[in-house]
């Protein structure tokens, strides 16, 4: 094996991608040994941000373990990966970049070992046996997780080689950033997506991103039998985006469908969308932890790119908005789990879409299309009703192509396009 490990190392020494988009991730500088796991959906740029980080280091060492030449490696094998380098390289300390290393039965303890040997380890890969989270899990203590999604608005310019620049509303190229925000509403920021110019493709890679979302990361995982069941639940949440989820009128569609089920599987199911990064849950706001736990949750899905090819709802432009807020917000925490993200109702039923809970912040934030005669009452009425209840002097409503400071009962509401709120300019 240690000959097929050297020509591993070596193949991507020399032939890591030329072109690799830079990522807004970064990574602190730690000085204790502890592994770093780029947690995300799959496609996202996982596996690209690795090979971006190990082309800046001169003492790297690049393992992709799906790769044809090492797929029959064994836990037995994994410290001739170690002798290999310095036998190429010389005896020192490495930067490992393990990609899809969860292919290995028992490969913890080997992560373990380099890092008390004081090697710097970089991990990232989801597939049926470990997701990206379980990676993290695995290593008891031992890494730190870094959320990787699919482009942000910002990384999506880059990618289309569009320049920010200052007073950037007053200039001609706001009318080509309007276009692209657009697009990325649409379509969403999957790299492969967004670098393919034809619909036909694109609606390819979704589905076959759907596929193995559905039968690897679910019914293979969590060894259901009842696929129909699968199915129509991610169907049905698919097309629920910016909606609440009850789990009353859930049986409901299902027994008018005639699809057979178990409360326990439809709660593992909907568990495991946001495992995958499938769904975002946002559950009510309430002070009571007990209160907020047991609330209706929303559903948001991390690509719009599903909602435009899948869902039978993907005309519904004010939903799409919302859901495109929610994934910033979410990449905005830096936290693989939602703790911060809320929406609040108050007793007179007036709603405000998000709250945004931090240890010493809170923001309050409506998002709404377009402003106008017909919503504009309900909509302020919203925020306001979320700055009252938490103190706030000031709310932001964010719109698609609208701006404007409305001064009302000393409070302030800052009203701002998307794109401007995305781009923070």
């Amino acid at each position: 094996m240690k000959e097929e490990i050297k020509r591993t190392i070596i193949k991507y020494k020399e032939n890591l991608p030329k072109t690799i988009y830079e990522r807004e991730l970064e990574i602190m500088k730690m000085k204790f040994d502890k592994a770093v796991v780029i947690i995300g959906p799959r496609r996202a740029g996982k596996s690209y941000y690795l090979y971006k980080l190990a082309k800046e280091k001169e003492d790297s060492i690049i393992i992709n373990f799906e790769d044809a030449l090492i797929n029959n490696i064994k836990k037995d094998n994994l410290s001739e990966i170690t002798e290999c380098s310095k036998e190429l390289f010389g005896p020192k300390n490495f930067i490992f970049y393990f990609d899809e290393i969860q292919n290995v039965l028992g490969w913890e303890n080997f992560i373990v070992s380099l890092l008390n040997e004081h090697n710097g380890v970089f991990i990232t890969g989801s597939n049926s046996r470990f997701l990206s989270k379980e990676i993290a899990t695995a290593l008891r203590g031992k890494a730190i997780g870094y959320l990787m999604l699919p482009f942000s608005f910002n990384e999506y310019l880059k990618v289309k080689k569009v320049q920010i620049e200052k007073n950037l509303e007053y200039k001609d190229k706001i009318f080509e950033i309007k276009k692209h925000f657009n697009c990325f509403m649409k379509e969403g920021g999957f790299p492969e997506i967004v670098l393919s110019d034809s619909l036909e493709l694109k609606n390819k890679i979704i589905n076959n991103y759907r596929d193995s979302v559905l039968y690897k990361d679910l019914v293979d995982r969590l060894n259901l039998k009842n696929i129909d069941l699968v199915e129509v639940t991610m169907s049905y949440i698919m097309n629920l985006f910016g909606n609440i989820f009850s789990i009353s009128k859930f049986e409901e569609h299902l027994k008018s469908n005639k699809i057979k089920y178990s409360l326990e599987d439809i709660y593992r199911i909907i568990r495991a969308f946001e495992d995958v990064f499938l769904v975002g849950y946002v559950k009510q706001y309430f002070k009571s932890h007990k209160k907020r736990e047991i609330s209706k949750s929303k559903v948001y899905l991390f690509d719009t790119a599903y909602i435009t090819f899948l869902s039978k709802e993907s005309e519904d432009y004010g939903r799409i908005f919302e859901n495109v807020v929610f994934v910033e917000l979410f990449r905005r925490q830096k936290d693989i789990e939602n703790k911060n993200i809320f929406y609040y109702r108050s007793d007179a039923d007036k709603e405000c879409d998000f709250i945004v809970k931090n240890r010493e912040t809170i923001e309050a934030i409506q998002v709404c299309y377009s402003l106008n005669e017909k919503n504009r009452a309900r909509e302020i009425g919203g925020l306001l009703s979320a700055l009252e209840k938490f103190d706030i002097k000031e709310g932001t409503i964010i719109t698609l192509d609208q701006q404007e400071e409305i001064k009302i009962n000393n409070k302030t509401l800052k009203v701002i396009p998307a794109w401007k709120w995305m781009l923070g300019v």
